[in-house]
């Protein structure tokens, strides 16, 4: 009732599905009231519940008039850095990255840390947009996956600041967000990356962490099998081990 008698609470927008995240997430009703309570205000900070995004793609976020961080911030990537995709309909969002085209460096360099927050905040509203409908469509709590490629990417790539925001960001999203992120799977690890996740894993919040899956599928058939379950191997990339020959 607490959270009911909140100024920002609309029922037509904070319903009980919506509440439902929060209770699994903090599995407590006090603490999961709030977390809601604080996203109701994020989202208001935000005008996140004003525009349906689930059309918007990076082209249209990149173009030259768009001046706001994630556009800086996907401007600066390569253009294959990201590949949003809903493989299934009765599944949830997938999200392809290619670790080796996000330029740590260079993105220090042009985006503010209050600016770094914009693009983890479209990712996230975009998916949690879709995973929100296919949930209603097929009663099923519907999550994301994460696939992230580290082909090419160099120890000398890292930059600590850069991690150390992505944590911070990455927070924030779980606070606001809870239960969508089923699995991020880390494929093609390079042999120094046992060394630097020591380094960078306490960086980043503990309930991303524990859905981190360091995978070489294309070494071992093994790691493949793990993916089934989200995606089916002919919409699964060739460098994941899969047969789509698209990005």
């Amino acid at each position: 009732s607490s959270l009911k008698d909140h100024p920002l609470y609309n029922i037509s927008k904070h319903d009980d599905l919506w509440i439902l995240r929060f209770v699994l997430s903090h599995k407590k009703v006090k603490p999961a009231v709030k977390a809601a309570k604080y996203t109701l205000e994020f989202r208001q900070k935000y005008k996140l519940d004003e525009q349906d995004i689930r059309d918007v793609d990076i082209a249209s976020i990149k173009k030259p008039e768009n001046t706001d961080g994630k556009a800086k911030y996907y401007r600066c990537c390569e253009d294959d850095a990201f590949l949003f995709t809903i493989p299934d309909p009765q599944r949830g969002v997938v999200i392809f990255i290619r670790y080796a085209a996000v330029p740590q460096h260079k993105l220090i360099k042009e985006l503010t840390e209050d600016e770094w927050l914009s693009p983890f905040m479209f990712i996230s509203e975009f998916t949690f947009q879709w995973v929100d409908y296919i949930t209603r469509t097929t009663g099923r709590l519907t999550k994301t996956v994460r696939f992230c490629d580290l082909v090419g990417h160099k120890i000398a790539d890292n930059n600590r600041e850069a991690i150390s925001r992505d944590g911070k960001a990455m927070g924030i999203m779980e606070d606001c967000y809870p239960q969508m992120l089923q699995s991020l799977f880390v494929c093609n690890p390079p042999t120094w990356l046992e060394v630097t996740w020591a380094i960078f894993r306490p960086l980043l919040p503990k309930r991303v962490v524990q859905k981190v899956d360091i995978l070489s599928p294309k070494k071992n058939k093994k790691h493949k099998q793990r993916f089934y379950p989200h995606i089916s191997e002919d919409k699964l990339p060739q460098r994941f081990g899969g047969t789509r020959t698209e990005w």
